[in-house]
């Protein structure tokens, strides 16, 4: 097992001299084994910390310290991150870390940062604009992170990032691009990190998956080389500002006052590369969307393109809403989850009065479309965008959706929002014609309940096989039917519409 607190000893000795800190910490960074990243990136993080806290550390040794420990800690964070995205459980203690880590890293950068701007040093002048550089990439990771949480990303990380790109940008090399690790296959600017972190914001991603916000990420770093910052609004719209003077997360440009610290960019270049993204979707996945991997089929990046360019279109967005949205105050009790939901609704317990969750929820807005909740629990980790959900409210029939909006608040709770489907689902079974399958759990709802006026049958996407036919058991009645194939896909099962071939007797069926 790696010393980890020889490594921490050595980093941060309290001996008179540190000119061999970063020396020291060069030899044991190199023994670090691969298999221990997770420790490892929580040790760095401590000595971060440390760092941080160490007033006696000259400016140079600190610059040249922390490059170097973030150089080495890269390749372990990148791991971590690839775990946590690809693990479907998502493993708790894998983001505090992670999230721990670029904070503290991004801080460091900005001490020196403030250190260099109270005495400049000519002979720093390199060290300090690369430090500036890697401070600007771990401010626009944190975006990305408060995306994947979805959580509005605090006016304090909006705030540090541009002090780092106002600060290369006066230097002269805001838009000069340069590889921040070796290894790195592409050169990254600053102009080009703040932009990628401020579209990505743009796009609203409270209502997009994981996967989707990670599409998305990847897809700017692509797309923004055609964007520029500038001192005056474009005439093009639609036009997005920022200004570097205040906290204030980058936003749609309203034709008014230009402010000196204002810095504005067209979103038009966006337009027309996605319209090219989607013309050539036509003919299939394009090399260029297939390279950026994630399993997202031609259909799925159609889907992600589309939703795109409505959100970074002149309106910001706001043609999403799809009904006008009304103000209520009411306690409900919800099941989040396919299976949960369709054995809730099975076993007929649908009981708001009796829900092990009454009082975690409340409803705080309703449409003909959807709702809007507020979930005051602490199990985030079973939101998920495009699960299903049921709501018990009291006295009223049991109401199917699925998530479509999450919203951390900073103040404490969730807000969800979700798309109705319909309301007094029914639990069904599904049966193979021979019986030699185990049945399964799944959940219908009639037209005249669905909000769409089509009938609901949801199923695990495993049993969803196009020209199956089962046997459905609903309440007292049994059918036959055939399934299509899967028309709609949510996060936990598919809705498959069918034919009815024939209703059996219970007793022989």
């Amino acid at each position: 097992m790696f010393d980890f607190k020889s490594f921490i000893g050595t980093l941060l000795s309290n001996a008179p001299s540190r000119s061999n800190t970063a020396q020291s910490a060069t030899q044991l960074l190199r023994d670090l084994p691969g298999t221990d990243y997770f420790d490892a990136l929580t040790e760095i993080t401590k000595a971060i910390v440390r760092i941080n806290a160490d007033t006696q550390i000259p400016l140079k040794e600190r610059i040249r310290t922390l490059l170097y420990v973030d150089a080495r800690a890269y390749p372990l964070y990148c791991m971590l991150c690839r775990e946590y995205l690809t693990d479907e459980c998502r493993n708790k203690i894998q983001l505090p870390t992670i999230l721990a880590y670029l904070h503290e890293i991004a801080n460091a950068y900005q001490i020196c940062l403030r250190l260099y701007q109270a005495a400049p040093t000519a002979h720093l002048e390199d060290r300090i604009q690369q430090a500036a550089l890697h401070g600007l990439y771990h401010q626009s990771r944190l975006v990305f992170w408060n995306a994947q949480r979805y959580v509005k990303t605090d006016g304090m990380v909006w705030q540090q990032a541009y002090r780092f790109y106002a600060f290369l940008e006066e230097s002269g090399i805001a838009r000069l691009p340069l590889r921040l690790y070796q290894g790195d296959t592409e050169s990254v600017s600053a102009e080009q990190l703040l932009l990628n972190a401020s579209m990505l914001a743009l796009a609203y991603p409270d209502n997009m998956q994981s996967v989707e916000i990670q599409a998305v990420d990847r897809l700017l770093r692509l797309l923004v080389t055609s964007l520029t910052l500038s001192r005056q609004p474009e005439l093009n719209e639609p036009v997005y500002a920022l200004d570097l003077d205040t906290p204030d997360a980058p936003q749609l440009w309203h034709h008014g006052t230009a402010s000196k610290a204002g810095r504005y960019w067209s979103a038009q270049p966006l337009s027309v590369a996605l319209a090219d993204i989607m013309f050539s979707l036509d003919q299939g996945l394009p090399p260029v969307l297939a390279d950026i991997g994630l399993g997202l089929t031609a259909e799925a990046w159609r889907q992600l393109a589309d939703k795109l360019g409505v959100r970074w279109s002149h309106d910001g967005g706001v043609s999403l809403r799809k009904a006008v949205r009304e103000l209520r105050s009411e306690d409900v009790a919800v099941t989040i989850g396919f299976a949960p939901s369709a054995l809730l609704v099975k076993l007929q317990d649908a009981d708001y009065r009796n829900h092990p969750e009454r009082g975690l929820w409340k409803l705080t807005d309703s449409s003909s479309s959807g709702m809007g909740l507020l979930y005051l629990g602490r199990a985030l980790e079973r939101l998920r965008i495009g699960f299903l959900v049921v709501v018990l409210q009291n006295d009223k029939p049991a109401v199917l959706a699925v998530v479509r909006r999450l919203q951390r608040q900073p103040e404490g709770g969730t807000r969800v929002g979700i798309e109705t489907l319909g309301h007094s689902p029914l639990g069904v079974t599904l049966c193979s014609i021979d019986r030699t399958t185990d049945p399964v759990g799944a959940l219908y709802i009639t037209q005249p309940n669905s909000h769409t006026g089509q009938h609901w049958l949801l199923l695990p996407e495993s049993h969803a096989v196009e020209g199956r036919t089962l046997i459905m058991l609903a309440q007292d009645e049994t059918y036959q039917i055939r399934l299509h194939s899967p028309s709609r896909r949510f996060g936990d099962c598919v809705h498959c519409e069918f034919d009815t071939l024939s209703r059996l007797d219970p007793a022989t069926a």
